[in-house]
């Protein structure tokens, strides 16, 4: 079985382990409005229950990345995760005025998607190096027509042998539809293989 292991800059930042999940995500994510440069976040769920129910755990959670940052993602043999991930505490202490029960609006209105594209631009200096296996390296940067970058890393155990790995640009419009945006890259990595991603330019 395997695991995913994460370095930053040759440091040890988390591995996660086939053992404690049975589907984990790592993503890398930025965008021209900042302030972070980029941000890091990886998390999977838990081994399932018999009743179908898993713990959602959080290994990183928008872990802020600088430039010169060099973030390695090594798809390897194994199974331990080192730390364990952390349960998401949904306790926030006294929750008796929380609006669980409300209902949530999740479409933007024409006029909030403009505030949000009128934002400072305070990270249009931002791109990315990446690097996959068998591949040349691609630089990518947002701009004004694409705001946002993401690198998408996914491994469920239906298919334990292979890790998903996609990046992507899209516009704030095509994320607020759910349309996609443009893929840059999207392979199927084995194990013992590796990606790499360097924050600047």
């Amino acid at each position: 079985m395997p695991l995913l292991r994460i370095t930053k800059n040759g440091t040890p930042l988390c591995t996660v382990g086939s053992a404690d999940v049975w589907m984990f995500s790592a993503t890398i994510s930025a965008d021209i409005w900042g302030p972070a440069r980029s941000e890091l976040t990886v998390t999977g769920n838990g081994k399932r229950r018999p009743d179908g129910s898993s713990d959602f755990l959080i290994w990183e959670m928008a872990h802020e990345l600088h430039k010169g940052d060099r973030v390695v993602f090594s798809f390897e043999e194994g199974s331990e995760s080192s730390p364990e991930g952390s349960l998401l505490d949904d306790d926030d202490g006294d929750d008796d005025d929380s609006p669980e029960d409300q209902p949530i609006d999740l479409v933007a209105s024409e006029e909030e998607i403009s505030n949000l594209e009128a934002r400072s631009k305070l990270n249009l200096d931002c791109g990315w190096r990446f690097l996959a296996p068998g591949e040349r390296e691609i630089f990518v940067a947002p701009n004004d027509e694409r705001q946002n970058l993401s690198l998408s890393l996914l491994w469920n155990e239906i298919r334990a042998h292979r890790m998903r790995a996609s990046l992507s640009q899209s516009s704030l419009r095509e994320i607020m539809s759910r349309s996609g945006g443009e893929e840059i890259f999207l392979g199927y990595l084995e194990q013992a293989a590796c990606i790499e991603l360097t924050v600047g330019t």
